[in-house]
């Protein structure tokens, strides 16, 4: 899974991993880095970056936790992004326990 953060982290076109029908038509964002923590029998991520697409976080955990569970290689992780097709990507993890964190403003 960290092998897979690491490829996402940086500046890349989010398309495949923000919902489909999203309004936005830029869908470039920078990830400055993705934390996975263990804590007992539990997962944390963390992602810090410039923004975030509708969805775009919790796409990004189900494809992580999809490469955590072998369902997904790192090779595969890596060809969604360049594709830029939603219907390449993982399935959208569930909100549950998902919260923003902090934001800066400059």
């Amino acid at each position: 899974m960290r092998e897979a953060a690491d490829i996402l982290t940086g500046e890349h076109d989010f398309t495949s991993f923000c919902a489909a029908g999203s309004g936005r038509e830029d869908k470039v964002r920078t990830i400055y880095g993705i934390e996975i923590m263990e804590d007992g029998d539990t997962l944390v991520f963390s992602f810090k970056g410039n923004g975030f697409l509708y969805n775009m976080v919790r796409i990004l955990v189900g494809t992580l936790l999809d490469v955590g569970n072998e369902r997904l290689t790192v090779a595969q992780v890596k060809a969604n992004l360049e594709a830029r097709d939603r219907t390449q990507g993982a399935k959208t993890a569930p909100p549950q326990g998902l919260y923003l964190w902090e934001v800066h403003y400059k």
